[in-house]
């Protein structure tokens, strides 16, 4: 399975008025926390003749105005001995006959015969499978293939489809589900049992770790209308992240062009977005300089309330020492400053510790290599675990990220360093 796993280079093109405009190269075909947890089903007909009924009545009854798509020629179906039919969503190459989905022959698609799969798959979905070229083979000890298509107009584009065997034995109810309702609902067609369809996964994003001297995140590009191009507004969507952290589907947000061009927030700066290569190969950023940003707590507002648990899994809340200062440290064990910052932190809890919590937020490591973190290093302050809700909460996109919040819970200050912190405390509660 392809993975992200090289940092982003980037190029400086322009300093104009303070704004720096930057490229950043993306990694093609990374996987989001949608493609692993898919269970997108294409499912597979009987093949009966040169007449086929259309992907749009798929799962549904057959209506009588239906009309059905007419074939021009077969592949050389050699070494075949039964033929199925499907679709695969794709619509780069569409035309003015036939749009959305690619029409594909399946050769010995039944699992019982034990012969290699060959599917012969209408590229140009002109449905004449004499010009695709030479079909994909699954042999029968393979359990997946990988299917490229490309977008018509633009020869370079790179689109990629992994279609999976169902595993038998596995999720019987759903697979019972999941028969009776295409037998029941397919019409015409005949439905080949579940077991002999495939699980369809889309690799459609791209992604970069970027990071500079003062801001690190990942961002991406996801063709969300599927047709190999990834500059598509109002269509495909933009992600941005935690450094090196899995990309999360749901925070998607639009891309857009012109007056309204897409701008994210991330450490409480603001970007735009301001170019995205077709191919999904670069895209340009430009800081918003001097613009007004939101994703940040307010000095001397209530801080979020909050519940967690520490590595022993005893809870926590903010409101058990609305009596005393707290320092809230987010953090994670891939940092080379935190050795600097355990210093400190041990430093505030031990000479301030009647004045002031210390808590350590963790973010990302099991609660095991906290224990081992604790011990190893006698750790005498709280080591909370955090999650994706409560970072969201705090606004804390880069780690590690301090705030100080004061007694009832109300932040006075943000983005400091344990240091900072120290400091802090060194002038208000005195030595």
């Amino acid at each position: 399975m392809r993975k992200l796993t090289l940092i982003a280079s980037f190029l400086f093109s322009c300093i104009v008025f303070g704004q720096q405009t930057f490229r950043i190269n993306l990694n093609p075909k990374v996987e989001d926390d949608k493609l692993k947890k898919t269970q997108a089903i294409i499912p597979v007909y009987k093949f009966t003749g040169m007449s086929i009924e259309p992907y749009t009545n798929f799962g549904a009854e057959t209506k009588k105005n239906t009309q059905w798509i007419n074939l021009k020629k077969l592949p050389d179906m050699t070494g075949c001995y039964d033929t199925a039919y499907s679709f695969i969503y794709f619509s780069g190459a569409d035309n003015e006959q036939n749009a959305g989905y690619l029409l594909s022959l399946i050769g010995n698609y039944s699992r019982t015969i034990r012969q290699t799969v060959h599917f012969y798959i209408d590229k140009n979905n002109n449905l004449d499978f004499t010009d695709d070229g030479l079909p994909y083979l699954m042999p029968f000890h393979q359990d997946s293939i990988l299917v490229n298509l490309k977008n018509s107009k633009f020869p370079e584009s790179d689109y990629e489809v992994k279609l999976s065997r169902v595993v038998f034995g596995k999720n019987l109810a759903y697979k019972d589900l999941l028969n009776e309702h295409y037998q029941k609902h397919s019409g015409k067609k005949v439905f080949t049992k579940i077991n002999n369809c495939y699980r369809e996964q889309r690799y459609n994003l791209c992604s970069a770790n970027f990071r500079s001297l003062n801001d690190s995140f990942t961002i991406g590009v996801k063709d969300m209308n599927v047709n190999a191009l990834y500059n598509d507004y109002g269509a495909d969507m933009i992600y941005i992240g935690p450094y090196k952290q899995a990309i999360i589907s749901e925070d998607l947000i639009e891309y857009n062009k012109g007056k309204s061009k897409t701008t994210f927030e991330w450490n409480e700066k603001k970007f735009v977005i301001v170019d995205i290569d077709p191919l999904g190969k670069w895209i340009d950023l430009q800081e918003a300089v001097n613009s007004k940003t939101y994703k940040k707590l307010k000095i001397n507002r209530k801080v979020p309330k909050i519940s967690f648990a520490n590595e022993m899994s005893v809870m926590y809340s903010l409101k058990q020492f609305r009596r005393k200062h707290i320092y809230l440290y987010f953090f994670n064990d891939d940092l080379s400053c935190l050795a600097e910052d355990t210093m400190y932190l041990r430093k505030i809890q031990n000479e301030f510790g009647n004045k002031i919590q210390v808590i350590g937020m963790n973010y990302g490591d099991e609660p095991r290599s906290m224990r081992f973190f604790q011990q190893y290093y006698n750790i005498n302050w709280i080591i909370g675990m955090s999650n994706r809700e409560i970072n969201k909460k705090f606004y804390v996109e880069n780690l590690p990220k301090g705030f100080w919040i004061g007694k009832h819970r109300r932040l006075k200050g943000r983005n400091y360093t344990p240091k900072m912190m120290y400091e802090k405390a060194v002038v208000k509660f005195g030595c």
